[in-house]
């Protein structure tokens, strides 16, 4: 079986390279694309225009955000599987285990799944509506990726409610980007099992005025290839038990001001652990969404222009069949109009505009009595007005920014921003303080009346000093308290767990990065610290033994990204992810009270292997080994709830063929 999938990966490629030789097309220049990280400097690549934390085009030492960004280049030269291995290099994030075998992500010791990390790809929010949640483990092709921002704190003065810990902005490649078609097909495999199956595709093409592509993505393979043994004595082999399976289509088109995207996005976990217990028979658990925009750019003059937008998502996310241990079937869909104003003036720049949404969801099973409050289908609604300016001095640049929300069910909620920022030569600093509000999702308020909103506050210093033309060197100090945190437990009056508030949760910490870059290769290396102390006030975050610490995520943590060019064809990139000790539920004891474990630090090595122009021009092959040492990855819940850690695939082989041809 695992020759069979491997086969169809690749042979899904050469198909493609063949159609494309008939085809009216010529080289592309992918060497070029793959060889940009080493020909740029590294002032070059730090100064890439963002707009993540502003809406405005800023460099990364600019933004009034504690900013990471990753490229296209160093994506590949890491011969990321999908986007967990590239945010597993970000300082700060971790991952953890939620129910039905989905993992989803924490920022700086705070479980951000639930609402408090905002996903987007191409501007498009990608989190699910009634739980507010976003998937991770095969779902977002890393072919695909132009680059990714990402902001390490909160951006709600701008983006609302789910961007309360942080922002991930995905953004893909253009037709501008393509100027052709790409083709790639991977296939990556233990010693015993199949565990990595993708295939995808992109043509476009585009100019100053016109831009259009179309993208596809299929993948499918595995959470773990390893054997589960759950707190009640069950045991099962989760190799054909834990299926992750994914289809994507990314279609987008433009002409001058006026741009239409449409997102499909078919994504489900096969699932056997459940809420911690094991069940039979196998459950699918699938996240079926559409994601539709439209906006213009109206350009008033060089300095204002104004963009109307309507976004439109629907779907049918954690929907099981009626048959499977939990069925749930509830349709969700959300309209979103809103206007932005982006006014540049001599020293000083004004983004502002109103950001609403109108949500619906409507339950389709068979239940006898109103699964909401009184009714099978409930409505609510936010209408938010944003405003940031940025005023440039030649003592400070300074930020000031707040967002008004009104929530049809909780009424009023203020969220302001300031902070004072500059460059200086090869110095630059930042001083920043957001509040951020976020409104209980759907599926919140449906189990429980009295929720109440989050309310968060997030103090952090940035400071960086560029040692010369090839390194830089960055650190970072933040302290996080969220007030009324909504969480999540597991309770038999709701199948589907419920929430409540609890008093307080947070952390402090702080983040150190240097990067390193010559002609020959780059090395980033970042380490993280968090501590949970006089913060974390969640009883089912905290580790009974350490007060320092939260379960599932280590306080400190060491990632090292490189990439060494040997000659003009090949890259050879090992990276490395150090985790220090965890902690976790791990079983039970005779009077049902849980019991837990630490578990000790563990380094995880991985070594990729990249060939450009390999026979023809614009054809490359990847080879890879990821987790050399087999140290076995462990997924943890973050909250106590009766479910022992997940152990997830261990070493890993991984090879990837990508091809790239240029519209004449």
């Amino acid at each position: 079986m695992k020759i069979f999938y491997s086969s169809v990966s690749l042979t899904f490629l050469f198909t493609i390279i063949r159609f494309a030789s008939i085809a009216q097309v010529q080289p592309d220049t992918l060497h070029t694309e793959v060889e940009d990280i080493y020909t740029l400097s590294l002032e070059d690549l730090m100064n890439i225009p963002i707009t993540v934390a502003s809406k405005s085009a800023l460099t990364q030492r600019e933004s009034p955000a504690i900013v990471s960004v990753i490229t296209r280049e160093e994506i590949i030269n890491m011969g990321a599987r999908d986007v967990m291995d590239i945010l597993n290099q970000i300082p700060g994030f971790s991952f953890g285990l939620d129910v039905q075998n989905v993992v989803g992500v924490g920022s700086r010791g705070n479980w951000g799944h639930e609402g408090k990390v905002l996903v987007l790809l191409d501007g498009l929010e990608m989190n699910e509506i009634l739980f507010s949640s976003t998937q991770f483990g095969q779902h977002f092709d890393p072919m695909q990726i132009e680059r990714i921002e990402i902001i390490r704190g909160p951006g709600s003065s701008i983006y609302g409610g789910y961007a309360e810990l942080g922002v991930i902005n995905i953004i893909t490649q253009n037709g501008n980007k393509l100027k052709g078609i790409r083709v790639s097909g991977t296939t990556g495999f233990t010693g015993d099992a199949s565990v990595i199956n993708q295939a995808s595709i992109g043509i476009g093409k585009g100019n100053e005025d016109f831009d259009y592509s179309i993208a596809a993505f299929v993948g499918k393979g595995k959470r773990s290839d390893q054997i589960f043994n759950d707190a009640y004595g069950n045991t099962i082999d989760l190799t054909n038990n834990s299926g992750l399976n994914s289809t994507m289509l990314n279609a987008r088109l433009r002409y001058k001001g006026l741009s239409a995207r449409i997102i499909y996005d078919g994504y489900s976990v096969e699932t056997a652990d459940q809420f911690g217990e094991i069940t039979s028979p196998l459950d699918k658990v699938r996240f079926n969404n559409t994601f539709m925009e439209i906006k213009y750019d109206y350009k008033i003059n060089d300095k204002l222009t104004i963009t109307p937008r309507i976004g439109y998502k629907t779907g049918t996310p954690w929907k099981s069949n009626e048959d499977s241990p939990i069925p749930y079937d509830i349709q969700a869909n959300r309209l979103a109009p809103n206007i932005t104003v982006n006014w540049s003036l001599k020293n000083a720049t004004l983004v502002g505009g109103i950001d609403s949404y109108f949500d619906n969801a409507k339950y389709k099973g068979n239940n006898p009595t109103p699964y909401f409050v009184d009714s099978n289908e409930v409505t609510y609604s936010n209408i938010g007005v944003f405003a940031q300016g940025l005023i440039t001095t030649k003592i400070v640049n300074i930020t000031l920014g707040a967002r008004v929300d009104n929530h049809s069910q909780f009424g009023s909620a203020f969220s302001p921003r300031i902070g004072f920022t500059k460059v200086i030569n090869d110095f630059h600093f930042k001083i920043l303080y957001n509040r951020a509000f976020r409104a209980p999702a759907i599926e919140n308020i449906r189990t429980n009346a009295d929720i109440k909103p989050e309310r968060t506050g997030v103090a952090e210093i940035e400071v960086g000093y560029k040692l010369n033309s090839n390194m830089v060197l960055t650190g970072s100090i933040y302290d996080i308290t969220i007030n009324d945190p909504i969480v999540f437990y597991v309770t038999t009056e709701f199948p589907t767990g419920a929430y409540q508030n609890f008093d307080k949760g947070g952390s402090r910490g702080f983040e150190i990065e240097w990067k390193l870059k010559y002609n020959w290769g780059y090395i980033t290396t970042n380490y993280s610290y968090y501590s949970a102390k006089d913060k974390n006030k969640v009883a089912l975050y905290a580790v009974p033994t350490d007060e320092k610490t939260v379960l599932a995520f280590p306080t400190g943590r060491l990632n090292i990204n490189s990439s060494f060019r040997v000659g003009k064809k090949l890259s050879i990139s090992p990276s490395f992810n150090i985790l220090g000790s965890r902690y976790a539920q791990t079983g039970i004891d005779i009077n049902e009270v849980p019991t837990f474990s630490k578990f000790n630090p563990s380094a995880y090595i991985n070594l990729y292997l990249n060939y450009i122009n390999l026979f023809t021009e614009g054809l490359s092959i990847g080879i890879g080994v990821y987790d050399i040492a087999d140290k076995g990855q462990l997924f943890i819940q973050p909250y106590a709830s009766d479910h022992v850690p997940l152990p997830g695939i261990g070493r890993q082989y991984l090879v990837r063929l990508n091809y790239s041809l240029g519209f004449k």
